[in-house]
């Protein structure tokens, strides 16, 4: 810790936060405010210059606010090409890091197609995919019906249409990794391996809304909900992706399942 920044009583993350706009309005114990600070500590810990790093938001839900309380260089749209925006960005500036904050409304009014475009042209992106389970209440009130892949919704539901991982893998993806908000520190070390990625990294945390899902379900105190991740996930590194359907299982799948640099 820098002695200056010590004794001025400023945190080591202070430059890299809008601390004026702290505490968040994310729910306490949401999951999205502990991987934001996970990618803070992750980039203090990695020392990036904050100059280097752009982020990319649709702004459309919870994960829109992350340029609130994030000091770096960001980029909010409204028109839900977020993915393609930042794969261009990404290719127009090869110098930066372009990583984009995602959630079930995020990814779902989004074009999977830029999603898939942006695996298979390796774009220099991170996508940090919350999985905050809101895809049902999002069918609810939201009409997609002219979009093909959800013709016919199911509101039974409660999790994405897709494999997340899978999805990144098949597109093409070079780093792909799936952790609770209980696996903090392990989703750190991810951030690091995808920030250091040539390519399209995408990690998925699986972190349900508290105030749509886990308040529906009954789920109980975060503590409950820390304690049924630790229950249910189970560790497997290079986990064969299409064996990663929460949808199908009871269990929790987490880890790194593509990490081209280390094959």
């Amino acid at each position: 810790m820098n002695k200056t920044e010590f004794t001025e009583g400023r945190h080591p993350v202070d430059t890299l936060l809008h601390t004026d706009s702290i505490p968040s309005e994310w729910c306490s114990g949401c999951g999205i405010g502990m991987v934001v600070n996970t990618f803070v500590q992750a980039v203090k810990k990695m020392d990036i210059d904050a100059e280097n790093i752009h982020l990319v938001s649709s702004g459309i839900s919870c994960t829109g606010k992350v340029d609130q309380y994030l000091n770096l260089k960001s980029h909010k749209l409204t028109n839900n090409n977020a993915i393609a925006y930042a794969a261009d960005l990404a290719a127009k500036n090869p110098d930066i890091k372009v990583v984009l904050f995602l959630n079930d409304t995020d990814f779902i009014a989004s074009n999977i197609d830029d999603f898939i475009t942006a695996g298979k042209k390796r774009a220099r992106i991170v996508v940090i995919y919350i999985n905050n389970y809101i895809y049902r209440i999002f069918m609810e009130y939201k009409s997609l019906s002219q979009t093909p892949f959800l013709k016919s919704p199911s509101k039974d539901k409660i999790v994405s249409p897709f494999n997340i991982p899978h999805l990144a893998k098949s597109s093409g993806a070079d780093y792909v990794a799936r952790w609770t908000q209980l696996h903090i520190r392990r989703l750190m070390f991810s951030i690091e391996d995808a920030l250091s990625t040539e390519g399209f990294s995408v990690i998925e945390v699986v972190a349900p809304c508290l105030m749509y899902y886990m308040n529906t379900e009954n789920a109980g105190e975060t503590i409950d909900r820390l304690g049924n991740y630790k229950e249910t996930s189970i560790i497997k590194h290079r986990e064969p992706t299409e064996n990663l359907d929460l949808r199908n299982q009871r269990e929790i799948i987490v880890g790194r399942f593509v990490w081209r640099d280390a094959d």
